[in-house]
């Protein structure tokens, strides 16, 4: 691009390839948000990565059935009103503790399954990055 040349680069893009994702859903006007779970093994982490990173009230109580209600709430949660969850670095909960990993993806589906009948609710997309 010349000095001379009006036209505007277009915004710089986020190298990874989940925040471009999730860059792109917020300029659709598509609420979205992304959890990373890395260095997560348990429920509790699990839980406590929800919390901090999805801006979660205080009075959350940090166990599946709250979470789920959260999920489910718009005024709570505004991400509950239709929005996109990429989950991301799921890995060393599934091999840690595959029951925490497999109530967590329940509640997620279920929130996904409300979302695509009713509006409300969140779904959830599993990033799939590779070791290298």
């Amino acid at each position: 691009m010349s000095d001379d040349d009006s036209r505007t680069a277009p915004p710089a893009r986020p190298a990874d390839p989940v925040a471009r994702a999730a860059a792109a859903a917020r300029e659709a006007g598509q609420p979205c948000a992304v959890l990373d779970l890395a260095g997560v093994t348990d429920k509790a982490g699990f839980l406590d990565a929800c919390a901090g990173q999805l801006g979660l009230p205080g009075w959350f109580g940090r166990n599946w059935d709250a979470l789920a209600d959260l999920l489910g709430d718009p005024d709570s949660l505004p991400l509950a009103d239709g929005g996109v969850l990429v989950v991301r670095g799921w890995g060393e909960l599934a091999a840690g503790s595959p029951g925490d990993w497999e109530t967590a993806r329940a509640v997620l589906g279920d929130s996904a399954a409300d979302a695509r009948e009713s509006g409300v609710g969140v779904t959830a997309l599993l990033a799939l990055e590779g070791d290298g």
